[in-house]
């Protein structure tokens, strides 16, 4: 038996590591059961740990038990397993390098041009320069960087790493993540260090109505090259006022969402000086993924019926674009990206544009954006984002991609003189580099596109922050986030991208314990703050801990993050009770309703059902408030007795047991629910709130309206995810399937029939056209169809539930504990399943109709008859 997918802190060979005392997992191969293992850790070839022999099964986050380590340790690891036999296996290895620790560590200057930003006026991208030599030989140079804005770096003409649009997406008031840097290889004896600076999230174009300047006026960078000996010396090269500066270099202009400007003709100067700027926050290391550019697509060309040329990617992503072209000298290129084409085939991006004013507004501009009245704004308009890219060519060949811009879209726009051919021209897909761990596939082709459209629309956007669109708004909505947890962590892993976003909620918690409904904070405080605290949003902050400790084994998560649940906690109880005093005296379980405050309720239901909102018309969304209460309350009991919170415990039951009761009793009558909105006979039984014959009594009224829909779904963002489950759990998953493979609109398939390539936000698609959120539905073609969930540490429930017009389906999960699989095939009157376990795990086998088996590591096969 030996080891096989070491990782430290969840990543593979990390470089920068921002912890002391890292965590090791793995998996197992060969063999059936690890029975001990063995890690060793060296230093400097000086073993810093011995763990010896160990007598267990354990193979996630093993806690680093050895010497003090300190700032830039490079630690190689090895393990050593044994199998049933007691026999060992080879070792295998693996390693972690240390970031810079210690507050002191960081010497670097902040630096930042020399010019004095003003009002209303944007600015090329900033070009730093620092010419150095070494002398002696170098056996280890490490590059540390930062940014008040996004970055990259050029060593003697070479890229230094593949980050893009470092250093990520952060609350700079709070926190600011650095990268590290191997470029031991780029030095020589005489070397230039090349550092560009761009707007990004600090002062760009951010969030739904694009305002600027939200962190700040002046962008700024850091940067610490240290260069180590061979005979242990060590040199450090830092940014400072010695660094050359200029802003004449090619990029004319670069926002993340309006896009670039770029002149070939031109390049840098560097023929001015750095001037210091006020420190930033003191970076600390992010532990996470980083994104990267990923898949390419090349286009093919499409004349529209008014003879507009468009670019057809066939893919909707969020990325760069780039092109090879030959031109003369300047002739320009000019390509605006969207998701989609109108209902006469014209390009168009109306789908996600708003307008904004020219010049840059304050708050009561955002009250007129936000009350949708931009017709009493006083000045210009534009619209936001714009998405486009110009281009001013050189003679000959001119090569172009995308720096520091990300755009949402499928076509491109291509207005040029330039004779042009659509393989010149390359969409480039940018997210966090996650493995992709689940992939499900059966004999409807529909629903594989549905599912691939999920994974894409995570992919694009999941840019170091889990974003609802990447285009309009652009926004790490809580909700969205916490619905769709369980979804990502089928598709990818998601560990280390969900923990830093964690650490994002967790800077954002208010003294109060509310949390604003989009995190990082982008701006816009008035609308974010106040929709935050909204049930479903909010509760993101006990939701996905919660998942992420059941999803990886992990109690260090709920153990870190224990304090902001209990802010939360606080926050919740503190607003208890009815609004009205009346309702409140005629209510015996006041106390433990939940109303107060402001609640997004059942967000985007399809049109011919959702409640009217306006200003003079909010409904209450007591329902759905109190619901939340009761389920987060009830998650935070079980975190508080795992930890062994009791008083905690007992007060968080105290609130989910009277919220249970107060729900009952405001609207559940005579042990029904009259109602058939879908959303609210789901949410009762997904959320635990009505038991015995009530719960059979709405999953009966349930099923009754799903069918007198035409099986058409009928929720909103909160209760999509739960509606499968909840019809299958009342044995009715033949109306599950009826759902899920319906192509009559609104309907998930419906949009596949409408050819996306993504998921929508809303079931009609007028609005963005990349939303993972109404994905979420994919959990259950994993858990349920084919039947794959993680049971605990080392095992697995694996309980398939064939049906539908299905013939086949397949899933592979690449869990903590190894890769599982699930399969199942129809032929006449036979099902016949086949279960895959990785060595050292089980998993308890449930097959329809009552039967159950416990498996251990290897392949199984059973064949049945069809269920009834």
């Amino acid at each position: 038996m030996r080891a096989i997918r070491l990782r430290t802190e969840y990543l593979d060979a990390p470089l920068g590591l921002g912890t002391r005392t890292p965590r090791f997992s793995w998996n197992c191969e060969g063999g059936l059961v690890q029975s001990a293992y063995r890690v060793v850790a060296e230093r400097d070839g000086e073993t810093v740990w011995d763990s010896g022999k160990v007598l267990s099964s354990r193979m996630l986050h093993l806690e680093y038990a050895g010497s003090p380590l300190q700032s830039r340790d490079l630690v190689e690891w090895s393990l050593t397993l044994w199998d049933e036999t007691d026999t060992p296996g080879p070792p295998s290895s693996s390693r972690f390098e240390l970031g810079l620790l210690e507050p002191g560590d960081w010497i670097a200057q902040w630096i930042t041009g020399d010019y004095a930003p003003r009002r209303n006026h944007r600015y090329p991208a900033d070009c730093f320069r620092k010419r150095f030599r070494v002398r002696g030989q170098v056996t280890r140079a490490r590059l540390y960087v930062t940014a008040c804005g996004v970055y990259d770096a050029h060593l003697n003409g070479s890229r230094v790493g593949d980050v893009e649009l470092a250093p990520g997406s952060t609350d700079y008031r709070h926190r600011l993540q650095y990268q590290t840097y191997d470029v031991t290889d780029l030095i020589t004896a005489d070397n230039t260090l090349d550092l560009r600076l761009a707007d990004g999230w600090y002062r760009g174009s951010i969030g739904c109505f694009g305002p600027t300047n939200v962190f700040g006026r002046r962008t700024t960078l850091s940067a610490q090259l240290e260069i180590t000996h061979a005979d242990g010396t060590r040199e450090t090269v830092s940014s400072d006022e010695s660094f050359s500066w200029s802003n004449d270099g090619p990029l004319r202009f670069a926002d993340l969402k309006d896009g670039e400007i770029f002149d070939a003709r031109l390049a840098p100067t560097y023929d001015g000086r750095a001037r210091l700027a006020t420190a930033g926050p003191t970076p600390t290391a992010a532990d996470n993924v980083v994104p990267r550019k990923q898949e390419e697509f090349t286009p093919r060309l499409l004349t529209t019926p008014s003879g507009a040329r468009v670019l057809d990617f066939g893919q909707n992503i969020a990325g760069f674009v780039g092109f090879t072209v030959t031109a003369h000298a300047g002739q320009r290129i000019h390509l605006r990206m969207g998701e989609i084409l109108d209902e006469r085939g014209e390009f168009t991006q109306s789908n996600f544009q708003v307008q904004k004013p020219v010049r840059e507004f304050g708050c009561v501009s955002e009250v007129l954006l936000m009350t949708q009245k931009p017709g009493l704004l006083r000045g210009e308009l534009q619209p936001t984002p714009k998405q486009e890219v110009e281009v001013v060519c050189v003679e000959g060949e001119t090569t172009y991609q995308t720096a520091f811009a990300v755009f949402g879209f499928r076509y491109a726009l291509i207005e040029t003189d330039v004779d042009v051919d659509p393989a010149d021209f390359r969409a480039i897909a940018v997210y966090s580099d996650m493995e992709q761990v689940g992939d499900f596939e059966c004999s409807n082709l529909d629903l594989n596109r549905f599912l691939e459209n999920t994974r894409w629309s995570m992919k694009g956007n999941f840019l170091d922050v889990p974003t609802d669109c990447p285009t309009r708004e652009r926004l790490g909505w809580t909700g969205d986030a916490q619905v769709f947890f369980d979804t990502a962590a089928y598709l990818m892993d998601v560990a280390s991208f969900y923990r830093k976003w964690l650490r994002d909620l967790r800077d954002a918690q208010a003294k109060s314990g509310k949390v604003s409904a989009v995190v990082p904070y982008n701006g816009i405080a008035m609308m974010y703050d106040a929709t935050g605290g909204s049930v479903g949003w909010a509760d993101a902050m006990v939701l996905v801990p919660y998942r992420f400790w059941k999803r990886y084994g992990d109690e260090d998560i709920i153990r870190e993050f224990y304090p902001m649940m209990r802010a939360y906690a606080r926050f919740m109880i503190d607003r208890t009770g009815h609004k009205n005093r009346a309702a409140a005296a005629s209510n015996p379980f006041d106390e433990y309703v939940y109303e107060k405050g402001f609640h997004l309720g059942e967000w985007l239901e399809p049109e011919d059902i959702r409640d009217e909102v306006s200003a003079r018309s909010r409904p209450s969304r007591a329902e759905e408030a109190t619901a939340y209460l009761h389920y987060t309350m009830a998650h935070l009991t079980e975190i508080a007795n795992t930890l062994d919170e009791s008083e905690d415990a007992a007060l968080y039951r105290e609130y989910a047991d009277g919220a249970k009761r107060a729900y009952n009793h405001l609207f559940v009558s005579g042990g029904a629910i009259d109602s058939d909105r879908q959303a609210k006979l789901v949410r009762p039984l997904a959320l635990g709130l009505v038991d015995g014959a009530t719960a059979e009594r709405l999953e009966e009224r349930l099923v009754d309206a799903v069918q007198a829909r035409g099986y058409r779904i009928g929720t909103g963002f909160l209760s999509t995810p739960f509606v499968l489950p909840a019809l299958t759990d009342a044995g009715r998953a033949d109306v599950a399937y009826r759902m899920i493979e319906n192509t009559d609109a609104p309907s998930w398939l419906a949009e596949v029939k409408a050819g996306a390539t993504t998921v929508w936000e809303d079931w009609e698609g007028k609005e963005s056209h990349n939303h993972y959120s109404p994905g979420a539905v994919c959990q259950w073609l994993f858990d349920t169809v084919a039947g794959i969930r993680v049971d605990g540490e080392n095992r697995f429930l694996i309980a398939p539930v064939p049906g539908g017009t299905l013939t086949s389906a397949r899933a592979t999960f690449a869990s903590p504990y190894g890769e599982v699989s699930s399969a199942w095939k129809r032929t006449g009157t036979e099902v016949h399943y086949t279960v895959t376990v990785p060595a050292n795990t089980v998993a308890e086998v449930r097959l329809p109709q009552g039967e159950q088996h416990r498996v251990g590591p290897g392949r199984h096969e059973f064949t049945r008859l069809t269920p009834s």
